[in-house]
């Protein structure tokens, strides 16, 4: 089933296209709207296949829209409506999948259905053969989600080549910049035979799997074909990019992603600073989850986004905070500085310090 929204500024159209969208079972609608901009911001938390959009309204163009939605999800299918057949062009420009006219017959919205399935259920077929690629945690690279069996390379650098590939998110990399990266210390001659060989053992292992088209060459360029791989970390930074704006469905969705720090257990000096940018982005998510799960009373999920943070860094006293202020509500003062206390037990193993004034008199106060 395909996940439907639509757009138009007159109410009459939309009711139309409800019973429409009724009557076939290949399509759920998530939403109709008649403001432009309230159908955006419904596409920066939501996943739609498929947007109906008329193309004259007042406040924003179906055009335009059209090409905000797809800055959001560039996967987004677009079909416009309208009464004026002279758009069609500026439509297909505008990389439409359809395009109806009104007043809608249900023969020409069956027939752009039938159309929009099979595009719909090859480019699902498709993402269905990539391979899965885990870079949140332990590196690993499997042919489905749930396969037992990591694929191995005969040599580390191998390995090593792919994750730096995957860490550009299918922009190239000339052979010089992966050279400086994964062989810094050799000579350009043992260097660049150094990365033939290594492109080999990648081409081949793949190949061997079934998979022909993940490595990619333009003259010296570079780059992993992102439309053929599933990976934990291109979908985590792509969503984490505003965090503020996340449901909590969302944002617990987004937290179980993060198995663990960056490329974990793999000492990459090109991944560093991804390494401690994502890292900061998780706890500041935490610290969201945290706040909407105490706004709607779930107090023990709350309480385990903030120890999450703690397992992160324990200095973040912000998190220890709002853990003692929530476990108040539940406990009595003495279990709560009970809690307190092993806090502070774990902050002195760990540092050898104790925690701030601040901190220490907010308890007393409690």
């Amino acid at each position: 089933m395909f996940q439907v929204i639509a757009v138009d500024d007159e109410q009459n159209a939309l009711n139309r296209f409800e019973r429409l969208i009724a009557q076939d079972n290949r399509l759920s609608l998530l939403s109709t709207f008649t403001n432009p901009l309230d159908a955006l911001d419904y596409i920066k938390t939501n996943h739609a296949d498929i947007a109906f959009l008329d193309i004259e309204m007042p406040e924003m163009t179906g055009l335009e829209l059209a090409e905000a939605l797809m800055d959001v999800n560039p996967y987004i299918e677009i079909v416009f409506v309208t009464a004026y057949n002279q758009y069609a062009l500026e439509a297909f420009r505008a990389h439409a999948t359809g395009y109806l006219l009104k007043p809608l017959s249900r023969d020409d919205f069956t027939t752009q259905i039938d159309i929009m399935e099979k595009k719909l259920t090859k480019e699902r077929k498709k993402k269905d053969d990539c391979l899965y690629i885990s870079c949140l945690g332990s590196f690993s690279i499997k042919k489905s989600f749930d396969a037992g069996e990591n694929i191995r390379f005969r040599t580390s650098k191998a390995e090593e080549l792919l994750a730096f590939l995957i860490h550009s998110e299918g922009r190239p990399r000339s052979k010089d910049m992966i050279l400086d990266n994964l062989w810094p210390d050799a000579d350009i001659d043992k260097a660049s035979n150094n990365f033939r060989v290594t492109c080999t053992y990648i081409r081949s292992t793949l190949a061997d799997l079934g998979y022909i088209d993940i490595l990619l060459r333009d003259h010296d360029d570079y780059s992993v074909n992102i439309s053929r791989i599933n990976c934990d970390y291109i979908e985590f930074r792509k969503k984490i990019s505003n965090i503020d704006v996340l449901s909590l469905d969302e944002s617990l969705t987004l937290i179980n992603m993060y198995k663990g720090s960056y490329l974990e257990n793999r000492f990459y000096d090109w991944a560093e600073d991804a390494r401690g940018w994502l890292e900061n982005r998780y706890v500041e998510l935490l610290y969201h989850a945290g706040k909407l799960c105490a706004d709607a009373d779930k107090l023990d999920t709350a309480i385990a986004n903030y120890e999450a943070i703690l397992k992160v860094d324990l200095y973040e006293e912000n998190a220890i905070k709002e853990i003692v202020r929530l476990k108040s509500k539940k406990l009595p003062p003495a279990a709560v500085r009970e809690y307190y206390d092993k806090y502070c037990n774990m902050l002195y193993e760990e540092y050898g310090s104790q925690p701030s004034k601040e901190l220490s008199d907010m308890i007393r106060a409690l």
